[in-house]
């Protein structure tokens, strides 16, 4: 009997207390409550976003569409839509962004650099 489910894009999930090293793929949601030391790649379309929540770590470095952060990173984040740093986050490095959005509480450490539509 051959089973009539089909796999469908979800969100992915590194628990609270998980550690995990190395590179991850994903393609529509990834939500990071434990510690990620690696790279994090989207391969989804412009609505897929990477949640770092509080209490959550990422060493490293991430690109994706949409990037929401509300623990600690120390990484290169590349937000090609959006980057949306919570009240509770700490991160350290550089933030390339097409749009910003920083609650009071939060800190950043590095280097804030806009990318720019290119249209000639």
């Amino acid at each position: 009997m051959q089973s009539k489910m089909k796999p469908t894009e979800s969100t992915s999930l590194v628990a609270q207390g998980t550690s995990l090293s190395g590179d991850l793929v994903f393609n529509k949601e990834l939500v990071i409550a434990g510690s990620v030391n690696g790279s994090i790649n989207c391969n989804g379309d412009d609505n897929s976003v990477v949640k770092i929540l509080e209490g959550g770590q990422l060493i490293g470095e991430i690109n994706a569409p949409v990037v929401e952060i509300f623990g600690h990173v120390e990484a290169t984040v590349i937000g090609t839509v959006s980057v949306s740093i919570g009240p509770t986050a700490k991160v350290t490095g550089v933030l390339r962004f097409k749009q910003l959005q920083v609650s009071p509480g939060a800190l950043i450490t590095g280097e804030l650099v806009p990318i720019n539509d290119i249209s000639e």
